[in-house]
């Protein structure tokens, strides 16, 4: 059965704002509803052209020019009528309240958007971990097995709207076992699948449009977690190792990566 969804829980589901398991829900029936996916990616496509292009509109110089003239000293204009005297007076006046309404509005605004972005982060956090979870205890663990990059790059390329990058890690007792296309922040991303001794590693890789930055690590449920931006690509790396190792393996995927 189809999943009907209206316009505002497509943008709910597409901006992060669902609760982890109608998230989950959504992405289970987009895996089996091309018209949902087609919806959804629309929603996507649209937020961000709205927030690359969106245009900055500067004062007019017209109104610049009349206001600076107003602004001016007495002496160096003629005098106005008494009401139109206390018009300016009036509208200066309230220029410093109206200058802190505004920085109150712009600081609050600034700490939405904070808070968006956090709990965004957090969510995120929770769709990473639980796919892995699902992947180590279920039998979805590879759509393609194979050691070999030369294999799962071409596989994943040809089932995304992207092309992953794909990377066998030179790494002590840690071995390549394939990759599979999975669903994380209401879009499917590439999931890159290794073996740390006995622990499953998964790589989470997906385009973005944040500049380079350092990994944020974290711990989750358990589970060390650590995400950054490199190259355009937005990377989540996620497993039971220990620190050390689990640091050795992301310096590994960043390595892997600033060499290309």
């Amino acid at each position: 059965m189809k999943q009907t969804l209206d316009t505002r829980q497509i943008n709910a589901f597409v901006d992060g704002e669902l609760g982890l398991e109608s998230q989950l829900e959504i992405e289970r029936h987009m895996r089996l509803d091309a018209d949902l996916r087609e919806r959804v990616e629309g929603a996507r496509q649209l937020r961000s052209a709205v927030r690359e292009h969106a245009e900055y509109h500067e004062m007019p110089s017209a109104l610049r020019e009349r206001l600076e003239l107003l602004a001016e000293p007495k002496a160096q204009k003629p005098a106005a009528s008494p009401r139109a005297a206390a018009l300016v007076e009036r509208w200066w006046g309230w220029r410093p309240a109206a200058a802190s309404l505004a920085l109150v509005a712009i600081g609050a605004l600034a700490m939405n958007l904070a808070t968006l972005q956090a709990s965004r982060n957090d969510r995120l956090l929770d769709e990473v971990v639980s796919s892995h979870v699902r992947s180590t205890l279920g039998q979805h663990l590879v759509d393609v097995a194979s050691s070999d990059h030369h294999t799962v790059k071409p596989w994943l390329s040809s089932k995304l709207d992207f092309s992953p990058p794909v990377n066998e890690l030179h790494l002590p007792d840690c071995e390549f076992l394939g990759g599979r296309v999975d669903y994380l922040d209401g879009r499917p991303v590439a999931a890159l699948v290794y073996r740390k001794g006995r622990h499953i590693v998964n790589a989470f890789v997906w385009p973005g449009t944040a500049r380079d930055s350092k990994a944020d690590f974290s711990t989750e449920r358990g589970f060390q977690t650590a995400r950054w931006s490199q190259g355009a690509m937005t990377h989540w790396v996620v497993s039971d190792v220990n620190r050390e190792e689990f640091d050795a393996i992301v310096r590994a995927i960043q390595s892997a990566e600033s060499a290309k």
